[in-house]
């Protein structure tokens, strides 16, 4: 009898996701250095509109290298494609490190973006393609916790040490994600479409922990009937467009991730937190800044760590409509406490000083524990594994452009005299996001992915759903 071994499909996830903790670095970035860079200490001056810039251009920058992997990612594979995004994130914080103007700050963080955007669209679905039924949407998960992780990190080291030190922390964590995952295999989908069928057995062989390669042969086998029924289209981006307009039950599946993509992009998190030292600076709260926007970035790690529990038993509708309702409730709070600040007396706003902290810290919870989460993994639950390039490119580009222009109109708004005003717009948008949720979006918790496109095709033909695919 062939002894086991230590399956990888674990540790493959959690090394790919150390990809998403270097892009957590740098959209993490912008909270607590901005602040220090527009003090009078400075070694590089910078203004407040020239602030609100660096806030946001990593954003925008994230939208060409997301549409550029939907092609790479079937022409150099998963694997190597997320090892790639290890060099921009060096030269990013190399170019950081030895900067001296404002344009050279600004021109590293765009060639970060480069590999912010490769990764956010390119490990959800190594994740998805490696991990089996009943781990699949934990495995997704890791992506958002790293991030989560990697803005917590940045927040503690930037606060704790200099510029320059900071700077080097980050080129030490991208050459400690390629050292880790240079060792882990690539995806058994990829393999099996490029006709390299004995290394997509020997992947799977270690993914699942066997020496047998009658083990995974079984496997083997149903990614090879998978990847029969749609093998031109596996690999042109111009095919997925031209299934995408054939097959209705993809073009629902494509549109709900979109939909959701873009109503959680409104709830406005990017504009909310990469301001939040701000936001807790202009609040009456006699509590350190820097601790609490610490505190923020701790408790989004602790909820997208939650997330992976919770996501394989509660499900993911549950996990949305927590996002939604939370942000909607705290979103309004915060919109409160600025509008009694503009408009009442000074005695009543030092009453509720706590309200800023703790609707951020809410906005959090419900945020990283539902909603961001989500948007990694329904897209890749619910669209044919054709197709999936495409959508993770295509949600990664609407977040990418809405959180931009959030951001920059939000800075706009307040500035013209109504802090308040974004956070109500935000509110109002996460609750037709609570609305969209109910009657939109499918469970797919433990279920086949062939399972999962059989009821998005009987929804988008107008018939009555099985009753195994109800949702509740």
């Amino acid at each position: 009898m062939l002894r086991r071994r230590l399956p990888l499909q674990l540790p493959a996830a959690l090394a790919a996701s150390l990809a998403c903790l270097n892009a957590g670095l740098l959209m993490g970035w912008s909270s607590p250095v901005l602040p220090r860079l527009m003090s009078n200490a400075s070694h590089i001056a910078v203004s407040a509109d020239e602030s609100s810039w660096l806030g946001s251009v990593g954003i925008l920058g994230m939208v060409a290298p997301s549409l550029l992997a939907v092609v790479l990612v079937d022409t150099v594979g998963r694997r190597r494609l997320l090892l790639t995004t290890a060099l921009p994130f060096l030269v990013s914080a190399l170019w950081q490190r030895f900067a001296s103007t404002y344009w050279e700050l600004l021109t590293a963080l765009c060639v970060g973006s480069i590999g912010t955007g490769i990764s956010v669209t390119t490990m959800p679905m190594y994740a998805v393609e490696i991990a089996q039924d009943h781990t699949r949407g934990r495995l997704v998960a890791f992506g958002p916790l790293m991030l989560g992780v990697g803005a917590l990190l940045m927040t503690i080291v930037s606060l704790n040490v200099s510029f320059f030190s900071m700077t080097e922390f980050m080129m030490a964590c991208s050459i400690l994600f390629v050292a880790i995952f240079w060792w882990m295999p690539e995806s058994p989908y990829f393999l099996v479409a490029k006709h390299r069928k004995e290394e997509a057995l020997k992947a799977l062989m270690k993914l699942r922990g066997t020496y047998s390669a009658d083990d995974a042969l079984d496997e083997v086998q149903a990614i090879q009937r998978a990847v029969d029924e749609r093998t031109q289209r596996e690999i042109s981006a111009a095919d997925s467009l031209r299934e995408l307009r054939k097959n209705a039950g993809a073009r629902r599946a494509f549109l709900v991730s979109l939909a959701v993509s873009a109503l959680v992009a409104l709830c406005g998190c990017d504009a909310l937190l990469s301001t939040s030292t701000s936001v807790l600076e202009d609040s009456t709260s006699p509590l350190d800044p820097g601790l609490s926007a610490t505190a923020v970035s701790a408790v989004r790690a602790a909820s997208a760590g939650a997330c992976l529990l919770l996501l394989e038993r509660l499900g993911r509708r549950p996990l949305l409509l927590l996002c939604f309702g939370g942000c909607a409730l705290s979103s309004a709070a915060i919109g409160v406490y600025f509008y009694l600040k503009t408009y009442s007396s000074p005695q009543v706003v030092a009453s509720i000083y706590w309200l800023p902290l703790t609707s951020l810290l809410l906005f959090c919870v419900s945020f990283d524990m539902g909603g961001y989460p989500l948007v990694w993994v329904l897209p890749n639950d619910v669209m044919p594994a054709s197709m999936r390039g495409l959508c993770n490119s295509c949600v990664s580009v609407v977040s990418s452009a809405l959180a931009f222009t959030l951001t920059k109109l939000a800075q706009g708004v307040s500035g013209a005299g109504a802090p308040f005003a974004p956070f109500w717009v935000f509110a109002a948008c996460a609750l037709a996001g609570l609305s969209f949720t109910l009657y939109f979006i499918p469970e797919t918790k433990g279920r086949s992915l062939m399972d999962i496109s059989s009821e998005m095709n009987v929804k988008a033909l107008g018939r009555p759903p099985d009753k195994r695919y109800h949702c509740l």
